[in-house]
């Protein structure tokens, strides 16, 4: 089985800003045409955005990053445990910090001007998108690594100025960081427009801060008091936002469906006849009999938790067909198939078309960064947390998520409703449980798994080999440890 296909990167973090900003050499004894420097280049907002479409690049692009995602121990799919060593998931840090480089290039050269004679809401949405997509980056860093370096348009020369174990923030403070970028955006941002699906505007700027905020009242810090700042954020983006929820959960992943109103934000791809760059084939994370290549298979002990409802039918791939190339070839459940294991069905047919399916072409398919489903359920765990318990909107907001996963009201759906009368615990218990089956293999179920503190109970019984409690951060790639230092148990 197919369970990751990357190329570890192994450049350490002063490098990969030095080929950042000088891609080639070039004969020292020339005479330079000139000079450009990012205070001198960036001086249209195409310009600007190119290097914003370049950040996202180093995180999705053919074959790489969130595109085709590292394994990580979220419970869900096949790909990883938890027997760690240094040099596991060092791909992370590398494509972070290569998009924070492009970015911070571009606030610097902002700050310094390079966009005089551009009216001001137009700067300061050039601004706004720059910090949305830094505060975007470091939360993950964060969250994967815990104490990090926080390097922004005004850190020194990395050559001249080595990072040192100082240069690492606490956690608290890089959040801090994060916070600040994220309120700037959600003040300065566009507002949203249909004809720009994909560019960073103020209300995916607030949805993703309510997620900041739940993060942090949860662990490792625990500060309990975001609990509030999270549910009214959420509530915000729900009530004035202007997104809605697909009535079909058949609907939201079909790659004819793209940009759907439920979207908020999304790792996403167009084909480059210059690059080839463009989405992955379908065929990557197909069963064997659908011309697949076996990278999308998910954990049975999993599955047998998974709500019998019309959304597991469509999240999860159970039941296919013996040969995808025979019209009449029979129906076959996953146990009778040549992997063994079921799929992911948001990622296959019938999401997408027999020609992405098979092939080898590209598939199309919009991995979600942030869905609206995903806010009302930020919304429930967080209201419910804020006070004592659940309380009625809370309630309703996740059985609006329920309901839509039974088939409707009155469907046919097994999944038992929350209730006003279950205790606080409980209810947080339902909701992160709904996550869980919501937002399966969209990438959010182990930041989930890291914040509840779940990582050895989701991983038991085949994956858990070598757990301790260091396991909740990743390991810092053994060059730049060898500067900052390492995280613990490593």
């Amino acid at each position: 089985m197919i369970k990751s296909i990357h190329t570890t990167l192994k450049l350490s973090l002063t490098c990969l800003i030095l080929f950042t900003w000088f891609p080639s050499c070039q004969d020292l004894t020339e005479e330079p045409l000139g000079l450009s420097t990012p205070e001198s280049f960036y001086n249209t907002t195409a310009q600007c955005e190119a290097a914003f479409a370049a950040s996202m690049n180093a995180l999705f692009s053919t074959w790489g990053g969130y595109q085709n995602p590292l394994g990580l121990p979220d419970g869900q799919q096949y790909g990883s445990s938890l027997d760690y060593e240094p040099n596991s998931f060092n791909d992370f840090w590398s494509w972070h910090f290569k998009a924070i480089t492009n970015i911070n290039a571009v606030i610097k050269a902002v700050k310094s001007n390079s966009l005089a004679g551009n009216p001001t809401s137009v700067i300061n949405d050039i601004e706004g998108q720059a910090k949305f997509l830094r505060a975007f980056n470091y939360f993950y860093l964060v969250r994967y690594y815990g104490k990090i370096p926080y390097i922004d348009e005004e850190t020194p020369d990395l050559i001249s100025n080595p990072l040192t174990p100082e240069s690492r923030l606490e956690i608290a403070s890089v959040y801090d960081k994060i916070e600040a970028d994220l309120t700037f955006a959600a003040a300065n941002l566009n507002d949203y427009n249909p004809s720009t699906h994909g560019k960073p505007n103020r209300w995916i700027a607030k949805a993703l801060l309510a997620k900041v905020y739940l993060t942090r009242a949860t662990a490792p810090l625990n500060q309990k008091d975001n609990y509030a700042k999270a549910r009214d954020l959420a509530d915000d983006v729900i009530k004035n936002g202007p997104y809605d929820l697909l009535p079909n959960v058949e609907d939201i992943f079909k790659t004819a469906n793209r940009g759907n109103s439920e979207i908020l934000f999304a790792f996403q791809s167009s084909y480059a006849a210059e690059t080839g760059s463009e989405y992955m084939p379908g065929n990557v994370w197909a069963p064997s009999e659908m011309d697949g290549w076996s990278g999308g298979g998910v954990i049975p002990t999993w599955l047998d938790n998974f709500p019998e409802q019309p959304r597991r039918a469509s999240y999860v791939l159970e039941n296919w067909t013996a040969d995808i190339y025979d019209p009449s070839a029979p129906i076959i459940n996953w146990s009778e198939s040549s992997d063994g294991t079921p799929y992911t069905g948001k990622y296959n047919m019938p999401n997408l078309t027999f020609d992405e399916q098979v092939g080898g072409g590209p598939s199309g398919i919009e991995i979600p960064i942030l869905r609206l489903a995903d806010v009302y359920l930020m919304y429930a765990e967080a209201a419910n947390m804020a006070g004592s318990g659940p309380t009625q909107l809370a309630v309703d907001r996740i059985n609006v998520i329920i309901e839509r996963a039974n088939g409707g009201p009155g469907g046919p759906g097994t999944e038992a409703l929350a209730t006003l009368s279950m205790s606080q615990a409980d209810f947080d218990k339902k909701v992160i449980d709904e996550r869980n089956f919501e937002l399966c293999f969209e990438g959010d179920r182990y930041f989930d798994v890291l914040r509840k503190r779940l990582l050895q109970e989701v991983n038991l019984p085949d994956n858990a080999q070598g757990y301790d409690e260091n396991d909740y951060f990743l390991p810092i790639p053994p060059f730049d440890a060898e500067k900052i230092g390492q995280n613990p148990g490593y």
